[in-house]
């Protein structure tokens, strides 16, 4: 009979079951015990040896493996299907690509060498062309990144070119999609940045979108579009706006070099309910220096938010006037620990002697880092300074005579 190797096993168990006790002798054997269970065993044995012999038996046979080799063949025909389709479509695009860009070519060429739109003539076949959304969209693409590498007559003649091929109505009807957010936000990058004013009443709307990234592309429009007054959607943003998005912000609005005066609009900015509102005001007020909102920027040190507290500390920083020292140490104690280093980081260029003993008091921090910052703030504050840490080191050597030897280092 065939036997596998878990029939095997199973035979090996079931003999070590129904062997002769004499083999592994114990106190108190039972011979009878043995020859009560040995029909049972032999019986168990007998059934899971036929029933793992039939199985076996049954899936290999011609029939299954039948089956099996068809299934194979299936899952592979079916794959070699999916790689042909890919590169069969990767091949049509790349032809569709190359047509286009063979007639989108000269047009630009002839842009930037003549500098006029009243000599072009665009070839009745390229409209054709264009009328296939792969073609069309690499058309869009192609010119939005010529805009972004020119400037001047050359940047207008692309826009004109943009209009004149009629791609602004797909690029308002790709922002006028409700279902699909990808293709929304594409459309509102494309209309600003070939500069349609017209569209910006439909993308401030949507710089509040519950999409985060239909959000976000509408918030940078409107700053592409408008600049300062842009600033504007803050009024209402009830959306969290990422670290990420409101440094494109700060990077889109250092392109503007005529900076208005928003000082009025930052206080109700620095009031928001939106924490993330609150750190970009602060932010705004810490890259254009607006010390008109200095009272607004220290309120924020009683934040309920960590986020918003950390940010204020650096625009107070940067704020910097004779009540900074005393603010930052009348803070200190509420700050995190991170928000204590950056302070006593900050305080080494504005602290005075006045604020020696807080110095001194903070010797005795439980925090090593904490000791070492505060008497680097000491030494440059204070004219007695390293002689305090002199005699801290005689009085009790650990920690502060390495610190002592540290500062006088580096001082």
């Amino acid at each position: 009979m065939y036997c596998s190797g878990g029939t095997f096993t199973l035979k090996f168990f079931l003999t070590l079951l129904t062997a002769d006790a004499d083999i592994y002798p114990t106190p108190n054997p039972m011979p009878v015990a043995s020859n009560v269970y040995a029909p049972f065993i032999s019986t168990g044995y007998y059934l899971l040896d036929n029933a793992i012999t039939r199985n076996i038996s049954k899936y290999l046979s011609p029939y299954y493996l039948l089956i099996a080799a068809e299934a194979m063949v299936v899952v592979i025909a079916l794959v070699v299907s999916a790689i042909y389709l890919y590169l069969f479509f990767k091949k049509r695009t790349y032809f569709y690509t190359r047509r286009i860009r063979k007639h989108l070519e000269p047009l630009i060429s002839h842009i930037i060498m003549e500098e006029s739109m009243e000599t072009m003539v665009i070839p009745a076949k390229f409209y054709k062309i264009i009328n296939n959304p792969v073609a069309r969209q690499y058309a869009i693409d192609e010119l939005i990144q010529c805009k972004k590498n020119f400037s001047g007559e050359v940047a207008k003649n692309v826009v004109a070119l943009y209009l004149k091929l009629g791609l602004k109505k797909f690029s308002l009807q790709k922002l006028a999609n409700k279902r699909k957010w990808h293709i929304k936000a594409k459309g509102i990058q494309e209309l600003y940045q070939m500069d349609q004013q017209d569209a910006l009443k439909t993308i401030y709307y949507n710089t509040n979108s519950r999409n985060r990234y239909v959000r976000m592309e509408a918030q940078t429009g409107v700053i592409h579009l408008t600049g300062f007054p842009g600033l504007r959607f803050l009024d209402v943003a009830s959306y969290p706006i990422t670290e990420w998005q409101q440094l494109k912000l700060l990077e889109q609005l250092r392109l503007y070099p005529d900076k208005e005066d928003f000082s009025k609009k930052l206080p109700k900015w620095l009031k928001s309910t939106n924490d993330t509102v609150v750190v970009f005001a602060l932010k705004l007020a810490d890259d254009y220096q607006q010390y008109a909102v200095h009272k607004e920027v220290v309120d924020c040190l009683a934040h309920p938010g960590v986020s918003v507290r950390s940010q204020a500390i650096k625009t107070i920083v940067r704020l910097e006037n004779e009540e900074t020292p005393a603010i930052l140490v009348d803070h200190f104690d509420q700050a995190t620990l991170n928000n204590q280093f950056f302070i006593l980081d900050a305080l080494r260029d504005l602290a005075t002697a006045k604020e020696a003993p807080f110095f001194v008091k903070l010797l005795d921090h439980e925090n090593d880092t904490i000791k070492l910052k505060a008497a680097l703030v000491m030494a440059n504050c204070c004219d007695t300074g390293l002689e305090i840490l002199e005699q801290k080191g005689i009085e009790q050597p650990e920690p502060y005579y390495r610190i002592y030897r540290h500062v006088k280092t580096v001082k």
